[in-house]
């Protein structure tokens, strides 16, 4: 595991981060005491529950399962995020569907209360899913601690396969920042109308291809470099020490 008590350049963090090397960090992570009490916890209560909103009422299963999602801050919000994962998503006028940011959807469908109640989190193999989700998101959680934007790039390689428009990416405070920065856009963008904001991402970003591991993968580095970049001129450096 890294271990360091400074926040490091995000761009050579992210080259040492091969799959083998985020499968045997997420194992160390995994067994760590924090994460065996929460995922105890998990298992406990979700065997005792009979209804959704016996799921929802419990703030610490709640947070367990927007955890595995990347939506632990979404518990600032606890009514919207509960009807989210209520609502029927077929409906257009469900809030999941006027919601833009692709998360909502991806937790609305995968916990499918509306269709489902609880039958599908009962399932042994949906609740190993959800711990191997949450596994990896506190891994993410380490990685963090030395660069948030590593962190932000790796929000950005899992949830922009999701995104159909542009109104997904303004829809995520993270899209957007890494393709605003990716893509070189000026900053004055951000204040925009929202309608030429959508058209100028949609103009910038191929669609087509975010789910092209190689076309996502060159963002990334080209939004990690421009930040260290960015950061080693905001503190006297250059472009080549970055790699020191």
């Amino acid at each position: 595991m890294f271990v360091s008590s400074s926040v490091l350049s995000a761009y050579p963090l992210y080259k040492r981060l091969t799959p083998e090397f985020m499968a045997q960090n997420t194992q160390k992570v995994s067994k760590s005491a924090s994460v065996q009490n929460e995922v105890a916890y998990f298992k406990a209560r979700v065997a005792r529950v009979e209804t959704v909103d016996d799921f929802l009422k419990d703030s610490r299963l709640l947070r367990f399962a927007l955890k595995a999602y990347n939506l632990e801050d979404q518990m600032e919000f606890p009514a919207r995020i509960k009807q989210i994962m209520k609502d029927d998503a077929t409906d257009p006028r469900s809030l999941v569907q006027r919601m833009t940011s692709p998360g909502y959807r991806e937790i609305n469908a995968a916990f499918d209360f509306f269709r489902k109640g609880v039958t599908k989190l009962k399932s042994e193999a949906f609740q190993q899913e959800i711990v191997a989700r949450y596994y990896s998101a506190r891994n993410v959680d380490t990685l963090t601690e030395m660069s948030p934007d590593l962190a932000d790039a790796l929000h950005f390689e899992r949830m922009i396969g999701k995104a159909k428009t542009g109104y997904d990416i303004l829809g995520d405070r993270i899209l957007f920042g890494v393709v605003l920065k990716a893509l070189n856009l000026p900053p004055q963008a951000g204040t925009t109308r929202i309608e030429r904001l959508k058209e100028l991402i949609e103009s910038k970003l191929d669609f087509s291809r975010l789910n092209d591991s190689k076309y996502v993968r060159s963002l990334v580095e080209r939004y990690l470099i421009l930040k260290d970049v960015e950061s080693r001129q905001s503190q006297g450096g250059g472009l080549l020490d970055m790699f020191a």
